[in-house]
């Protein structure tokens, strides 16, 4: 994938301010912490686990296999983490909107067409999916991590994301690593065409969908003070 574009790195400035600024609004509110834990659930339980899980019916080689079952183990415990900490919140996770099962369904019709190109076969791009999207949940607790430093809050839910985030790092490495080990010299072309592509489908929106992020944040902070000094749960 070749380097941002200014567009890009304006959009990334961007969406990373405007959900900082979410994050810090919501301290505090329990009902924003659960609407932010339980969009963390969806992640690990959503399209990554999905892409991994998914070999296009081929048999992974015995060390792809192990990655697969090692990384799909850090994701179910990091599941686990977040169910927990709602739950002491009182709350119950809500089921993933449609929204999270069409961003596979996207993904799915928008990379059909590379399939078929790597003599690996469609794992490749299940493991160039999912290491873009463990990047992506690199930059999304890496966030919210530097709020809480910032702010001093939550000492038990900053290690814990602390500790996530470094697993979801060694996951990118390892995904990026493991596609490239399987892609032929002749068909990095393709792949890097392929990077692009999920690139794009990862991004798209973001500044809308950050924005949405601020509002319903907002609100449910606003709520939650309103019902505190009412005197209301």
């Amino acid at each position: 994938m070749g380097p941002a574009t200014r567009f890009e790195r304006v959009q990334r400035v961007a969406v990373d301010a405007i959900k900082a600024h979410a994050l810090n609004l919501a301290q505090g509110s329990r009902r924003a912490q659960v609407y932010i834990l339980t969009e963390y659930l969806w992640g690990e339980e959503g399209p990554e686990q999905a892409m991994l899980a998914r070999s296009g019916g081929a048999e992974p080689p015995p060390w792809l296999a192990k990655l697969i079952a090692a990384q799909l183990a850090d994701e179910h415990r990091h599941a686990r983490m977040f169910r927990d900490r709602i739950e002491t919140l009182g709350a119950t996770p809500r089921e993933a909107p449609p929204l999270v099962k069409a961003k596979l369904w996207w993904l799915d019709r928008a990379c059909a067409a590379y399939y078929a190109k790597f003599a690996a076969g469609p794992i490749v791009v299940m493991l160039a999916a999912a290491a873009r999207f463990e990047a992506t949940g690199v930059r999304l607790f890496s966030r919210h991590v530097g709020v809480l430093e910032a702010s001093g809050a939550d000492r038990e839910l900053l290690e814990m994301l602390r500790s996530i985030v470094g697993d979801e790092r060694r996951h990118a490495r390892s995904c990026a690593a493991a596609a490239q080990r399987l892609v032929a010299a002749s068909e990095q072309a393709d792949f890097a065409e392929l990077s692009e592509r999920i690139a794009r489908i990862d991004r798209a929106f973001g500044i809308t969908l950050a924005v949405r992020y601020w509002l319903l944040l907002a609100a449910l902070a606003a709520r939650d003070g309103i019902t505190q000094k009412r005197g209301f749960v």
